[in-house]
């Protein structure tokens, strides 16, 4: 495995390497790994490992103040959500681009990796781009049974923890510590109309210029963070791509269920060969 280090937008390191594709043939193409709010990239690694066997180089790398990224307590960090779109995924697609420059680039995001893909100025000049179970999070376009949950989150939960701990805690659900501006971020853009792309502050112009091939997967029981509503919702946004989009029945799971994060979970050739398969078929195309 090749760890290094990339240095964002403002210097900042982040942890990265390499899966590379197996045999002797030239790689396909390079295809950038975005993971998911508070996720380290080796939970991606077997889904990393799996088109590596298909062809493909595969670039995992953290954001900033998540996993071999986090340098420093969370509660000391200056990260925010939009540091990791304008800033860190800029910077890793710069360093594909450079490291590869004659090679077809894919991006690959799960849940806030995908719906922040359209930050970074560089998107738009992928060759593909998959987004696996990603929607925006205004928390008008859940059901409405989840309407109660997320509104407790975000106006009692969620800033309580943060007046009190300096951070949002691994153990508050999210599975890794988050800086607190990561989760300011995060909370401000799922009250607002629009999420995101409501911010004045954000350049959003990067979602429409993508124009290439755009394949959105959604499970059918992930109700919680990205349901069919919220993932049309993101996919409005990215007006120029020729999108595909497939809801996956749950029951392709491990013991029927997918949610939110059991798409990497476990080994599942039948769920991977979704990315797989269709990047391959971009790869040739080319």
């Amino acid at each position: 495995m090749e760890k290094f280090d990339i240095a964002s937008e403002d210097g900042r390191p982040l942890a990265a390497n390499w899966v590379r594709a197996s045999g002797a043939r030239p790689a396909l193409a390079a295809v950038v790994m975005h993971s998911a709010t508070g996720v380290p990239r080796r939970y991606y690694g077997a889904f990393a490992q799996h088109l590596g066997d298909q062809g493909f180089d595969v670039l995992l790398w953290d954001a900033r103040g998540i996993g071999d990224s986090a340098r420093q307590p969370a509660t000391d960090d200056p990260a925010t959500m939009r540091d990791w779109g304008q800033r860190d995924q800029q910077a890793v697609l710069r360093y594909v681009r450079a490291e590869h420059p004659a090679r077809r680039l894919f991006i690959v995001g799960h849940s806030s990796g995908g719906h922040l893909a359209g930050l970074a100025p560089l998107t738009a000049s992928a060759d593909a781009l998959v987004l696996i179970a990603s929607g925006g999070c205004d928390w008008r376009d859940y059901p409405v049974a989840q309407w109660p949950r997320l509104l407790g989150a975000w106006w009692l939960a969620m800033p309580l923890v943060l007046a009190l701990w300096g951070h949002l805690p691994a153990w508050a659900g999210v599975g890794h510590a988050l800086p607190r501006g990561v989760a300011q971020d995060w909370r401000r853009w799922s009250l607002t109309r629009g999420y995101l792309f409501s911010d004045p502050a954000l350049d959003t112009r990067g979602y429409a210029a993508y124009a290439g091939p755009l394949l959105a997967l959604s499970m059918s029981d992930d109700h919680g963070f990205a349901p069919p509503g919220a993932v049309r919702s993101l996919l409005r946004q990215f007006t120029g791509a020729r999108i595909e989009h497939r809801e996956i029945p749950a029951a392709g799971g491990f013991r029927g269920c997918i949610g939110h994060f059991g798409f990497f979970k476990t080994h599942n050739a039948a769920l991977w060969s979704h990315v797989s398969q269709w990047l391959g078929a971009r790869a040739m195309a080319g």
